[in-house]
C-alpha cells in the first residue's frame, strides 16, 4: 500500500499540518500542533492528526533567504521536519516556503472589562481558531507547491519506495 504525503509549516510555536491522500495530488489542511503543549516535539500530535495511515513523504516548509541560503531558523525547521519524518518512517523533503503564510501572525487579543471582556474571550477563541487555520492553510500551500512541482510519476515512485521499505521492515 502506498502512503499519503504530509506537509508541515513549522514555526517556533505552531506546526501547521496538511495531507495529500495516497494517489491524490490535492493538499488539504488537517490541523495545527501547539509545540508549547507537546511533550515529544509534536510527534504524537502529528500522528493524531493524520491517523494510522502510512506516510510516504513528509514535506517541510523551509524559510530560505532571498539568496537561497539557509539561516539558523531554516536549519532548525529543517531538522524538525527530518525528526518528524523519521518518526513516521517517511522520506523527508524540504520545500521553500516563501509566500505561503499570507498575512503572517494575527495580533494578540486585547484586554477588556465586563461585557466587553466576555466578548473579548469569544473573540480570543475565534482569533486562536483563525490562527490555527492559517498555519494549516500555509502547510497546505507548501505541500501543494511541492506536489505541483513534481511529475505525478515522481511522487508515485516515492510513495512506492516507502511502501516497499515498509514491507521489508
Amino acid at each position: 500500500m502506498a502512503g499519503c504525503v504530509i506537509g508541515i509549516d513549522p514555526g517556533e510555536r505552531w506546526i501547521g499540518v496538511a495531507r495529500a491522500a495516497a494517489g491524490s495530488s490535492a493538499a488539504l489542511p488537517v490541523g495545527t500542533i501547539d509545540l508549547r503543549s507537546s511533550a515529544d516535539g509534536g510527534r504524537s500530535e502529528l500522528r493524531g492528526l493524520i491517523g494510522d495511515d502510512p506516510v510516504a513523504v513528509l514535506v517541510a516548509g523551509v524559510p530560505v533567504r532571498p539568496d537561497g541560503a539557509m539561516d539558523e531558523q531554516a536549519a532548525r525547521f529543517r531538522a524538525l521536519g527530518e525528526r518528524l519524518a523519521d518518526a513516521l518512517g517517511a522520506e523527508f523533503a524540504g520545500q521553500e516556503e516563501r509566500g505561503t503564510s499570507q498575512g503572517g501572525e494575527l495580533p494578540p487579543p486585547r484586554a477588556a472589562g465586563g461585557k466587553a471582556r466576555r466578548a473579548g474571550a469569544r473573540s480570543a477563541k475565534r482569533m486562536k481558531r483563525e490562527r490555527e487555520r492559517s498555519h494549516a492553510a500555509a502547510a497546505a500551500r507548501i505541500l501543494q507547491r511541492w506536489l505541483d512541482e513534481r511529475p505525478a510519476r515522481e511522487v508515485d515512485a516515492l510513495r512506492a519506495r516507502r511502501s516497499h521499505a515498509g514491507d521489508a521492515g
